[in-house]
């Protein structure tokens, strides 16, 4: 088997921060080390994964058709390396959670309260997309997601909160509430365009029927407050999204419906004994919310 898990790691590390001397450092090896890593894995299947030039490296048009895979592999071999160390030890799996931005105010409280609990049960976190999460819940991935309620009938959720879409503008330019005016103003700024982000899609179903410019941009969504918070433009975001930022950014509500319901999601299949606790906690905590 050509598949080298150190390999992989190596990869996923240079191609996100595309710079040989930054992975060597994170990876604790030397830059030569990571070179004949990456030549090894290149070489053993006749592929460019990475096109190297003066200000570093980029991945190649192959790279880019793989590194989602890596990615997940990646994460795979981390879990699976975490279960076995744990259930070697007392029997309690760590736990793989994932969420999404519009669960910036509860997840915290739960995580914490469920620690002082439940200390010894270590947990991980990944910031993802609803859909991502529903197919690594499905593949054993992901332990736990707060997500949308997921499509697939072979998974289980509660409702625990809820979240609205808004217009996020700068109060610097703020001058009144009708969406329309600012979308006809001013620039919209969107997250990278990626078929799976349930932002894009709700953003691109509010816009029907109204005037706008759409500027799409690949970035993260500190990059889009950042743009408004300097007049840049404007943006349609969930409004828990943006929690801690209100100092600096008017969050204009949609005249029509735009919330929806966030759920707790696992699979009943992969019921472990970690997940079992913190579902009854997460439980626990709705009936009987603590305070931040």
């Amino acid at each position: 088997m050509k598949v080298n898990p150190k390999y992989l790691h190596s990869i996923e590390i240079l191609a996100s921060v595309k710079n040989f001397r930054v992975a060597s450092q994170i990876l604790c090896i030397s830059q030569p080390a990571l070179s004949k890593q990456i030549k090894n894995f290149e070489d053993a299947y006749e592929i460019e994964i990475f096109v190297r030039d003066s200000q570093g490296v980029t991945l190649s048009d192959a790279g880019k058709l793989m590194i989602d895979e890596i990615t997940a592999l990646n994460r795979h071999i981390k879990k699976t390396d975490e279960l076995i160390s744990s259930i070697s030890q007392n029997n309690l799996t760590p736990l793989s959670i994932g969420f999404g931005k519009s669960s910036n105010d509860f997840l915290p409280v739960f995580i914490r309260e469920f620690q002082k609990k439940q200390s010894n049960i270590s947990i991980s976190l990944s910031d993802i997309c609803s859909q991502d999460q529903e197919e690594q819940l499905l593949s054993g991935s992901l332990d736990i997601g707060f997500m949308r309620k997921p499509s697939s009938q072979s998974l289980c959720s509660i409702p625990v909160s809820s979240d609205a879409f808004v217009l996020a503008v700068s109060k610097n330019q703020y001058n009144n509430d009708n969406v329309d005016f600012y979308l006809q103003t001013y620039n919209l700024l969107m997250m990278s365009n990626h078929s799976k982000s349930q932002i894009n899609v709700n953003t691109m179903s509010l816009l029907k029927n109204r005037t706008y410019n759409i500027t799409n941009i690949s970035a993260d969504l500190q990059t889009i407050i950042t743009l408004i918070s300097s007049n840049t433009g404007v943006a349609i975001l969930p409004k828990k999204a943006i929690l801690g930022f209100y100092d600096a950014i008017q969050l204009i509500p949609f005249p029509e419906e735009t919330s929806w319901d966030i759920h707790m999601v696992w699979s009943p299949n992969r019921l472990s004994r970690s997940v079992a606790l913190f579902i009854e906690h997460v439980k626990d905590q709705i009936a009987s919310p603590v305070p931040d």
